[in-house]
């Protein structure tokens, strides 16, 4: 497997802050903040995971650092250290903040944020992105604080400070994929591809008495291979837990001819697959069969509808449809309405894909070519204990799409 500096070299992310600039109408410098570390108990933290619009513009990991771009002229702010995390966790090497970014002026805290001053003083305006709330309700988590803190900061500095959010701007930027960027994705999706296809051939998956154990064993696939990960937790849900779409907890035993979904992707180089096949450890029924047969039909279809110029709003409604025919079909609806059909297929067909496995994208925009995005439909039945999903990465191209995934075999025992 490549190693990141390979796949990716200053130029990507050079190139990546000057489309940023050349997106922006206006002349107003660019501030914008990596993620900082997170708690996870007393003095320890989680694994850092960078914020993804910052490692896109500057390939750096270190967190707290600040990159401010105005014009041409570019410098990051990178705070000092206390001696004690310093010696647990190292020092900053400089030398590599710039070859990785091609950032070469680097200051400390005091002195970039007395030159951040002094940019603003004759014009309190600038652009960044604008943080979500400090608790997101629908999602039942926390934001990183790291947006919030820097802006906090900012109108510390510069009370007036007029602010213009750059998030579309950068989505639209990432919602195109440059060569270097669809590299490290299929190598993502062939990781996934030649884990899941080892792990659940019939003979393997009669080894594992657990959820636990078939998802360690992807776990060691994907490592073995040369990924970094999971690029999200992973999903082993057999039965009824299936019907519970992010059902991460992979814990309960798997009882012989049930239905196992495994919604799970490995992560390269920052970017992720998202691939999910649902397996049967055993005979699955007939019923089991036409349901999975049912999903299977509408992926053809949604596959079919997917191209440049489509708005994945109408695409939707469209899949939404043809489900919901499947579903009166296999005797779980009556009418064709959203309630009826939202009750056995409640989740959307695709979201864009990337740096991260839900990425950025601008949904009300046609889709263009070089677009990655999955394609996902399932049908659930809580009172029957049967989950179905089948999902693949698809790129969109100037004639149609190209399954990325398609060395992944979709059939059951």
């Amino acid at each position: 497997m490549p190693d990141i500096d390979d796949m990716f070299t200053v130029d990507f992310f050079v190139g990546n802050r000057r489309r940023l600039r050349k997106s922006i109408p206006s002349d107003l410098p660019i501030v914008v903040t990596a993620n900082g570390l997170l708690q996870r108990g007393a003095d320890s933290t989680y694994q850092f995971s960078q914020d993804a619009n910052f490692w896109y513009l500057t390939g750096i990991e270190e967190p707290d650092v600040v990159l401010v771009m105005d014009g041409e002229r570019e410098f990051l702010i990178v705070p000092s250290r206390e001696a004690t995390r310093e010696a647990f966790d190292g020092a900053v090497n400089l030398a590599t903040l710039t070859r990785r970014s091609g950032v070469s002026d680097i200051l400390d805290e005091i002195n970039g944020w007395n030159r951040l001053d002094g940019l603003l003083t004759n014009n309190p305006a600038l652009a960044t992105m604008a943080n979500a709330p400090t608790y997101i309700p629908e999602l039942g988590m926390y934001a990183n604080p790291a947006r919030a803190r820097l802006l906090e900061r900012l109108h510390k500095h510069v009370e007036q400070v007029t602010v213009t959010d750059i998030r579309k701007e950068l989505a639209r930027l990432r919602m195109i994929k440059q060569t270097d960027e669809l590299a490290a994705i299929q190598s993502a999706i062939d990781i996934t591809c030649e884990t899941l296809n080892t792990v659940t051939a019939p003979a393997r998956l009669k080894r594992y008495g657990h959820e636990y154990q078939l998802e360690a064993a992807i776990t060691f696939g994907f490592r073995s291979a040369g990924a970094s990960g999971h690029s999200f937790e992973p999903i082993v849900a057999g039965g009824k837990r299936a019907c519970t779409l992010h059902n991460v907890a992979n814990t309960a035993a798997l009882t012989p001819n049930e239905l196992i979904v495994c919604d799970v992707g490995a992560e390269v180089a920052h970017y992720a697959a998202d691939i999910t096949r649902t397996v049967c450890k055993g005979k699955p029924t007939q019923r089991q069969r036409d349901v999975y047969d049912a999903v299977l039909e509408s992926q053809a279809y949604a596959l079919s509808l997917l191209r440049p110029g489509i708005k994945l709003h109408t695409y939707e409604r469209s899949v939404a449809k043809f489900v919901g025919r499947q579903l009166k079909q296999l005797g779980l609806i009556t009418a064709l309405d959203h309630d009826s059909i939202r009750k056995y297929f409640p989740h959307a067909t695709s979201h864009f894909l990337g740096l991260n496995v839900h990425d950025v994208g601008d949904y009300e925009q046609p889709l263009h070519a070089g677009t990655v995005l999955t394609c996902e439909p399932g049908i659930y039945i809580p009172e029957e204990a049967i989950g179905v999903r089948l999902e693949d990465d698809v790129l969109i191209t100037s004639g149609g799409n190209e399954v990325l995934s398609a060395a992944c075999p979709k059939t059951l025992n």
